[in-house]
Parts: C-alpha cells; sequence; structure tokens
C-alpha cells in the first residue's frame, strides 16, 4: 500500500492483525508479531469513499424496494405473510440488495412472550452447535439461523424479528393435508412421513433437546418429495426440563400427563409424533382411532406410541421406532415406492 495526498491507511498485518510499518521503499515486509510475510499492494482505496460506495449498495431506496425492516446495516424487506402462530407473524422476504437472499421472517406480536420467542433462537443455535451423530447432515434440515434481534427501523420498528434461511419446495402444513385428505392420506405414504420426523427426533434427542411442540402447524411437507421439517423451537429445551407452553387449538395432540406442564422427554416428542400420524390417516389424535384402511400392524405400532405417556418407563427410542417402520413396511406393502402427497395448486 501506498500513502497518497489526502489519504489515511491503518495498514494491519491479515494473519495476526498486528499494525505493520513498511517502509517507503519496500514491497514486502515481515510482521514483528507473527513472523508472516505481507507483500503491499501498489493500489489503495480511500476508506470514505469504500464507505459511501457500500452504503449505496446497501441501502433499499437504492433497488427502489418500498419498505423494509432493518437491524442496524442490516436490511430485509417483506414479502407475504404465509402463518400466524400462537406468538409470532411468518413471512417471507428477501435481503433488501442484490444479490439478495430469501428468507423467513418471524415477528413476534406481543412482548409478554419474548421468553418463548428467543428460546427458539437459543435452542436452535445449541443445536447448529451439536456434535451427536449425523449433526453434519441433520442440522442442515433445521431452521437455519441468520440474524436475531430488534427491528431498529422500518414498517416494524421496535418488534423482535428471527430470521431463517428460506428452503424450497416447503410450502405445505399438516393442517393443509389434513384439508386436502379429510378422509386421510394413504397409509402407505404415512411411513415415510413417519420416518422422515423420527430421524429429525432422534437427532434432537441424542442432542438431549426435546422439540416439546411436535404438532400439524409445525410439520412442513415437501412438495412432490420425500422431505419433512419441522419448525417451531419456541417451547423446546434440554431433555428434563419443564415444557414451556401448550398451544392452543392443539391440545388433542398432548398426552394428558403434559397438561399441565410436564418435564420435556423424549417420549413427549415421540406421542405427540404418534398423534400427527393418527390425525394425517384420517384419525383421531386424542383417542387413537384409525380408520380400517390402515394395516393392523402399522395401526397396533402407531396406537401404542400416540397412548403412551410421557412419564411412562416404555423408553421408545426415535431410531429403532424408525426400524420398525420400515420393516412394517416391507412385510405389508412390499418394495419401497416413490408416494409423495400431492397438493392441490
Amino acid at each position: 500500500m501506498r500513502n497518497e495526498p489526502g489519504m489515511k491507511h491503518a495498514i494491519m498485518c491479515p494473519q495476526c492483525g498486528a499494525p505493520l510499518a513498511p517502509h517507503k521503499f519496500g514491497r514486502s515486509i515481515v510482521c514483528s508479531y507473527c513472523g508472516a510475510t505481507v507483500q503491499l499492494d501498489e493500489s489503495s482505496v480511500s476508506a470514505e469513499l469504500f464507505h459511501q460506495a457500500f452504503r449505496v449498495w446497501n441501502s433499499p431506496e437504492s433497488y427502489q424496494i418500498p419498505s423494509w425492516i432493518s437491524i442496524g446495516e442490516s436490511h430485509w424487506a417483506l414479502d407475504q405473510c404465509i402463518a400466524n402462530g400462537d406468538i409470532s407473524d411468518v413471512y417471507t422476504g428477501q435481503r433488501a440488495r442484490w444479490p439478495t437472499e430469501l428468507v423467513i421472517l418471524k415477528l413476534l406480536r406481543d412482548r409478554a412472550h419474548t421468553t418463548l420467542f428467543d428460546n427458539e433462537w437459543e435452542v436452535l443455535q445449541v443445536l447448529q452447535r451439536s456434535e451427536a451423530p449425523g449433526s453434519d447432515t441433520f442440522t442442515m434440515l433445521l431452521p437455519q439461523p441468520i440474524l436475531h434481534g430488534e427491528i431498529t427501523t422500518g414498517v416494524h420498528a421496535g418488534k423482535r424479528v428471527n430470521i431463517f434461511r428460506w428452503t424450497s419446495g416447503f410450502h405445505h402444513t399438516f393442517d393443509e393435508v389434513f384439508r386436502a385428505y379429510p378422509q386421510g392420506i394413504p397409509p402407505r405414504a404415512s411411513i415415510w412421513i413417519w420416518r422422515r420426523i423420527l430421524e429429525v427426533l432422534s437427532f434432537l434427542h441424542n442432542s438431549r433437546i426435546v422439540h416439546g411442540a411436535v404438532l400439524p402447524s409445525h410439520l412442513l411437507v415437501q412438495e412432490n418429495e420425500h422431505g419433512i421439517r419441522l419448525v417451531g423451537y419456541s417451547a423446546a429445551g434440554p431433555i428434563g426440563e419443564k415444557l414451556r407452553a401448550i398451544s392452543h387449538g392443539y391440545e388433542s395432540f398432548y398426552p394428558k400427563s403434559a397438561r399441565p406442564f410436564a418435564s420435556l422427554t423424549a417420549q413427549l416428542d415421540l406421542t405427540m409424533s404418534a398423534r400427527c400420524i393418527v390425525a394425517i390417516l384420517g384419525g383421531n389424535p386424542e383417542t387413537g382411532s384409525l380408520p380400517r384402511t390402515v394395516p393392523p400392524r402399522l395401526a397396533r405400532l402407531v396406537q401404542q406410541i400416540a397412548l403412551t405417556e410421557p412419564s411412562s418407563s416404555v423408553g421408545e427410542d426415535a431410531w429403532s421406532i424408525r426400524e420398525e417402520l420400515g420393516m412394517i413396511a416391507s412385510e405389508v406393502f412390499g418394495s419401497p415406492q416413490f408416494i409423495p402427497i400431492v397438493m392441490p395448486s
């Protein structure tokens, strides 16, 4: 780097960050702190001009974006509201600049629920750092956190927001599947659906985390594929802690001993997942009753898990149930087939 009139330079070692004092005739210098050899560039950029260009590039106004929210110098455009959860409103959105990035934004409605809202972010951070078996794969199947905090400026200034990466294909919740298939989905399709849920639950439990709200509104079906996403981690927490909240309107998906709040156990998640399968098969999640079209062996397993209380000493394991489902599928339905859940356009 060379000094130009009217320009100030702070030359630092790129390896350790220590200040460098190059000779005016030198093209390289050895850092006296870490010993790195640093090559000096003949060109330089004015810090003032750089920051000016950055402000223009980073400003939503430069791209004619009509409204946005900001957290410091991070700006986001909200698109459409796609869901209204118990404590937050969920929007699709994108970075308010180019190149952009598609995201999901969750905006807290009432500050009385700040603890729950912030808990989701903290739990997902813990899971992203998990070293449980399969973490490289399963952390990518969880909501991917980008940014969390209070909106400083924009149409929702003062509200808290969690921002996650957008994943293509996951447009429909189990609630929407219920409406599209009021008599229940084909029993064969329920096998892969439950197996995908159990795979994620196995990773959570091996990470010592319980989801605590495996509900139809928190399960997303991948369009034309065999993928499931489990979202909504505000009630999640370490095994043994107390369940933080119950989602009103979904009481029949909680076992009785979880009302009022009980301890977070792996069995709680397993029971709730089985009740979701009962419902998607056209049955009653609270009683475990199923249509006669469900093969008896599959029905027995689903009902057994759906009616097991979290305090039970049965000790069911998510991965072992997944493996048992595979055996049932082979014996009852034969060789595997691709059976996606087709939703109306």
